[in-house]
């Protein structure tokens, strides 16, 4: 039995010699928020649109709750909600009433589904201004309070904080955690700000040219980005030892016999050597290393930063 929500095999789209996305295996685990990130043009918004059904794939598999997604499209899409696109409100028309066409059109039965989705985004319930009057953070929260009228299981959102001032990120931020902390959804979240994504993610996914180069979980990406010292001695047993007893430190990994990354950059290197050689260990390099997580995206992807 698998442990993920969405898992794809494989694959593709392409626009005759251009392919947008390659090869992609992206694993979702349930209850998380994934957060898809790569530049502009990255392949993102293509990606989430074939896991939605709205664009075939060229060639691979896709399956959703341990289904293949072709052929179940009926049973699986209804229990998804999305932001892919900017949804065309009505401008003369307020919030609750522009939800009331669309729970009408989609036939969502519960009467209280449109007051819910609204107080979950803090928009008020019956009010008289119209969507043309609201700020653009208002028209994203709207569109997510459309996306969750249903009560989906999975969320896909493409871009959603894009634009926004601070305020408003922050705002979109605190209402997507919620939805994954409170309410126990599982959310795909794309974007190319990798702060926002640092800020908000269980998971990432780095996708560059069509290609997923990377997928962890955060804090691995962390570890990953973080800077060290870097040891390469005759015996990362015996230097485990004595940091923890002689310099009562635990902020270190061992990496395989010989090499072994101290994250404790406050403790001074020279001396950290000295000891070791005087406990009989042979020291053959030490120096820092690492990168922030611009730095690591920017290495990885082979190019320029990220917004």
């Amino acid at each position: 039995m698998s442990n993920y929500i969405i898992e794809t095999k494989n694959l593709a789209k392409t626009y005759g010699r251009v392919k947008s996305v390659a090869d992609m295996n992206i694993h979702i685990r349930k209850g998380r928020i994934y957060g898809l990130l790569g530049r502009n043009g990255a392949g993102k918004t293509t990606a989430m649109k074939m896991l939605l059904g709205l664009t075939k794939p060229t060639f691979g598999e896709i399956f959703i709750w341990e289904k293949p997604l072709r052929g179940n499209e009926k049973k699986i899409l209804p229990r998804m909600g999305s932001l892919i696109e900017a949804p065309g409100f009505y401008p003369n028309l307020t919030a609750t009433e522009n939800l009331r066409i669309f729970a009408a059109l989609r036939g969502v039965p519960n009467s209280h589904a449109i007051k819910d989705a609204l107080d979950l985004v803090s928009l008020p319930y019956k009010d008289k201004k119209l969507f043309s009057q609201y700020s653009l953070g208002m028209k994203q929260r709207l569109a997510i309070a459309l996306a969750i009228m249903h009560d989906p299981e999975l969320l896909i959102l493409d871009e959603p904080i894009n634009g926004l001032d601070p305020i408003g990120i922050a705002q979109i931020r605190l209402f997507i955690r919620r939805l994954c902390d409170e309410k126990g959804k599982t959310i795909i979240i794309s974007s190319h700000i990798l702060s926002e994504i640092s800020l908000l993610a269980d998971d990432i996914g780095i996708i560059h040219n069509g290609v997923l180069l990377e997928e962890e979980s955060l804090s691995e990406l962390e570890q990953k980005s973080r800077k060290y010292i870097h040891l390469t001695i005759s015996d990362t047993s015996q230097g485990a030892r004595i940091l923890e007893q002689i310099f009562d430190e635990t902020q270190f990994m061992i990496q395989d016999d010989h090499n072994i990354r101290l994250y404790n950059l406050d403790l001074p290197v020279t001396k950290v050597v000295s000891v070791f050689v005087q406990n009989g260990l042979e020291v053959s390099e030490a120096y820092t290393c690492g990168d922030t997580l611009e730095e690591y995206f920017k290495r990885i992807t082979g190019g320029e930063g990220i917004a």
